[in-house]
């Protein structure tokens, strides 16, 4: 790859890692102690960045050098097969879930199939850093999203936009299986729901 290709590809990275994690150029400026004007030239492949000034941007996103570099190389994923979808069972729940999309996707948006089973029930603690908010879709059966003491309960079709700034469980109350689609974008967070 030639030196322009590649910094049009590390600015197009660095430019997703900043909008995941929910940063303004100036908010990136203050964290990382480089100046708002060098951000937006390399964002924009205007000048090329040096390691020292990548290390910089790197620890103030929380990512490796090499996750900007490595990825930079190489073009994102566009399309990801039903058989190459990675998949996860938790032992103890039975949850599924198959990550659908494909990593590292450039619209930095991730697509997770869940699998709940009937009488399971799966708790997750509150982000603290790198939070984001999520949409879960109903495509099969009924389940209850806990968030906080609020219990939402949704059933096919149903749609429910929310953080994971709070506590949240995801219970399946009935006897039936449940499958529904998690739509994450990192970086933004909601208010109270």
């Amino acid at each position: 790859m030639d030196q322009q290709k590649l910094d049009r590809a590390i600015g197009r990275r660095l430019k997703t890692l900043r909008t995941q994690a929910g940063m303004t150029l100036n908010e990136l400026a203050a964290r990382s102690g480089v100046s708002r004007a060098m951000i937006g030239r390399v964002e924009r492949a205007q000048s090329s960045a040096t390691a020292a000034l990548l290390g910089r941007l790197c620890a103030a996103l929380d990512v490796s050098l090499s996750d900007v570099v490595a990825l930079a190389e190489k073009p994102p994923e566009r399309l990801v097969r039903l058989a190459d979808q990675p998949h996860w069972r938790d032992p103890d729940s039975g949850y599924r879930r198959r990550h659908a999309s494909p990593t590292d996707a450039a619209s930095g948006i991730e697509i997770i199939v869940v699998d709940l089973p009937a009488g399971a029930r799966v708790p997750y603690s509150p982000w603290g850093r790198n939070a984001f908010t999520q949409q879960l879709l109903m495509l099969q059966g009924a389940i209850a999203v806990h968030i906080d003491a609020k219990a939402v309960r949704l059933r096919e079709g149903d749609c429910l936009d929310f953080d994971v700034m709070r506590a949240v469980i995801f219970e399946n109350e009935t006897k039936q299986d449940a499958r529904y689609v998690i739509i994450t974008r990192r970086g933004a967070s909601y208010g109270q729901m």
